[in-house]
C-alpha cells in the first residue's frame, strides 16, 4: 500500500509499547514511525493527572498513619509532578552529579524519589518509613540516597532509631516459653537501657545482648524445673546453675544474674535479690609481652594508609579497637601533635603523638582528600560507604579488626605488648596512667606483671 501508515494499539499502550532491540549496525527508527511514537508518549504524559494522594500541609492530622503498602503500586504509569516535585528531582541529579557520582548507576535513587514525589507531594516532610518500604520492593529501587539528600532538604520524617542488637534482645525474651520470664526479661530491658520506672545510666546495646543471651538458657532451665515466677528463683537455684561452669562461661552467667535480679527488685518485681550474696573467685591471667620477631616490620606488611594509622594508633599509643571507630576529626590537633580521646563518664585522655605516627595522619587525610574530596562524615577514620554517607555515621568495629587479621596478630594482643613493654622500662604505674590512660589498679598489674619482684615491697611512685 503506498503511503501507508503503521496501525497503532489504543491507549494505554502506545506509549510504552515495545518494538524489539536494535540489531548490530543499524539505525533507529525514522520518519513518521518514530514521530508517531514521540506523539504517542507526548500524549500519555500530558494525560497525567496529580496524584489524589497529594499531602496537604494544611491538613491537619486525625491519627498516626500506619505504614503503606507499596506492594500494589503500579510503577509503569506513574501521576505528574508538582511544580515543586519537578524542582526537587532536578536538584537532586545536580547534587548526585556534584558529588561526583555517576547519575546513570543511580537511576534507582532518581526513580524512587519520583514515585515518593509524584504520588506523596513535597509539600509536607516524607516519611522514611515510606522510602525504606518501596526500596525493598524490588532491586531496581534504592533509598539510601534518597532518605540522606531529603534529610539534607528538611523533607524528611526520620523513623525513630532501632538497634538490631536490642531487637535482637527483645525478641529472644519473647521467645520464653512462661509469660512471667518473659515479661520479666523485657523489664530487664528497660532498666538496662535507662527506662525503668527509677532513673538509671543506660547500658550499651552490645551489654544488653549479651545479658539476655546468658540467662536465657537458665531461665528456661528454671521453667523446666517448674518455676512460675522470678520471685520464686533460690541463692540454691543461682549455685547450682553456677556449679557446672568455670572460667569465662561462669563469670558471664554471673554477671549477667546480678545484673537481672537488680534490675528485677529497682522495678520490685522482686522482694529480694538471690544473686546480691554470691561472688565466684576467678584468677585473671597477667599480661605478658609477645615475642620481638612477632611484631617486627608490622606496618611493612601493610600498604593501606588507614590500616596502618589504626595498627600504629594501637601498637604504638594503646588505644583500644573501639576507640578508633569513635574518633573524630576535630580530636586531631596536628599542629600541637595531639590526640583527644573522649571518654563517657570520665575526663578525656590527651595523646601526645611521635612524629612517625604524625605522618602516617596525614598520609591519610590526603588520601581521603583525593578520593572524597567533598565528604562530610566528622569521624577521623572512614570506608567507602561511610564518606559518601551524609548522616556521618561511624565506621564499622569489624572494618579495624581487618587488618590485624591479616597481620596475625588481635588488636588486644598488641595493645597488652605496648602497655607491657613500657611498664618492663619505667616500672612506674603513674607514667603509664598518664600515658595511656589507664586506672590505678590496671597500671598496677602490669607493673607487678613486669617486676615480680616488687610483689613484696613497695612500688616507686
Amino acid at each position: 500500500m503506498k503511503n501507508g501508515d503503521q496501525l497503532w494499539f489504543a491507549r494505554p499502550h502506545p506509549a510504552g509499547l515495545a518494538t524489539g532491540r536494535l540489531l548490530p549496525g543499524t539505525s533507529a527508527v525514522q520518519g513518521r514511525f518514530s514521530l508517531n511514537r514521540r506523539r504517542a508518549r507526548a500524549r500519555a504524559k500530558s494525560a497525567r493527572r496529580l496524584s489524589e494522594h497529594l499531602l496537604d500541609q494544611a491538613q491537619l492530622e486525625l491519627f498516626p498513619a500506619p505504614t503503606r503498602d507499596w506492594t500494589r503500586l503500579d510503577t509503569t504509569r506513574l501521576p505528574a509532578l508538582t511544580e515543586a516535585a519537578s524542582t526537587l528531582i532536578a536538584d537532586f541529579t545536580t547534587y548526585m552529579r556534584g558529588r561526583g557520582w555517576n547519575t546513570e548507576s543511580f537511576s534507582g535513587s532518581i526513580r524512587t524519589l519520583r514515585i515518593v514525589a509524584g504520588h506523596l507531594g513535597t509539600d509536607v516532610p516524607i516519611r522514611e518509613t515510606d522510602i525504606r518500604a518501596l526500596a525493598s520492593m524490588r532491586a531496581s529501587l534504592q533509598g539510601a540516597r534518597v532518605i540522606n539528600y531529603l534529610r539534607l532538604r528538611g523533607l524528611l520524617e526520620a523513623q525513630p532509631p532501632s538497634d538490631p542488637r536490642i531487637a535482637r534482645a527483645r525478641h529472644h525474651a519473647s521467645t520464653i516459653s512462661h509469660p512471667a520470664f518473659a515479661a520479666a526479661v523485657h523489664t530487664f530491658i528497660d532498666v538496662l537501657l535507662g527506662q525503668g520506672n527509677t532513673p538509671s545510666r543506660a547500658r550499651s546495646p552490645k551489654t544488653v545482648k549479651n545479658y539476655v543471651v546468658a540467662v536465657l538458657p537458665t531461665l528456661e532451665v528454671w521453667i523446666a524445673d517448674g518455676l512460675t515466677d522470678p520471685r520464686e528463683v533460690t541463692k540454691k537455684h543461682i549455685e547450682d546453675a553456677l556449679d557446672p561452669l568455670g572460667g569465662d562461661q561462669a563469670r558471664r552467667l554471673h554477671t549477667s544474674l546480678r545484673s537481672l535480679f537488680r534490675a528485677l527488685k529497682r522495678a520490685r518485681l522482686v522482694f529480694r535479690d538471690p544473686a546480691r550474696s554470691i561472688s565466684l573467685t576467678s584468677s585473671r591471667p597477667l599480661p605478658a609481652s609477645l615475642p620481638s620477631d612477632r611484631i617486627a616490620g608490622l606496618l611493612d606488611r601493610l600498604d593501606a594508609p588507614r590500616d596502618r594509622l589504626m595498627v600504629a594508633l594501637i601498637a604504638i599509643h594503646a588505644l583500644l579497637p573501639g576507640q578508633l571507630v569513635h574518633l573524630k576529626r576535630t580530636d586531631l590537633d596536628r599542629s600541637k601533635g595531639q590526640l583527644r580521646l573522649r571518654r563517657p563518664g570520665r575526663m578525656d585522655h590527651l595523646i601526645y603523638l611521635d612524629a612517625f605516627t604524625l605522618r602516617l595522619v596525614t598520609t591519610w587525610e590526603l588520601q581521603r582528600l583525593r578520593r572524597w574530596p567533598d565528604n562530610s562524615n566528622p569521624h577521623l577514620f572512614v570506608t567507602r560507604n561511610t564518606a559518601v554517607d551524609d548522616s556521618g555515621p561511624p565506621m564499622s568495629a569489624g572494618v579495624v579488626q581487618k587488618p590485624f587479621k591479616r597481620l596475625g596478630l588481635p588488636a588486644g594482643v598488641l595493645r597488652v605488648d605496648r602497655i607491657y613493654d613500657e611498664a618492663r622500662h619505667s616500672a612506674d604505674p603513674v607514667r603509664l596512667m598518664e600515658l595511656f590512660g589507664l586506672s590505678n589498679l590496671s597500671a598496677t598489674r602490669y607493673v607487678l606483671s613486669a617486676h615480680p619482684d616488687k610483689k613484696n615491697g613497695p612500688i616507686a611512685p
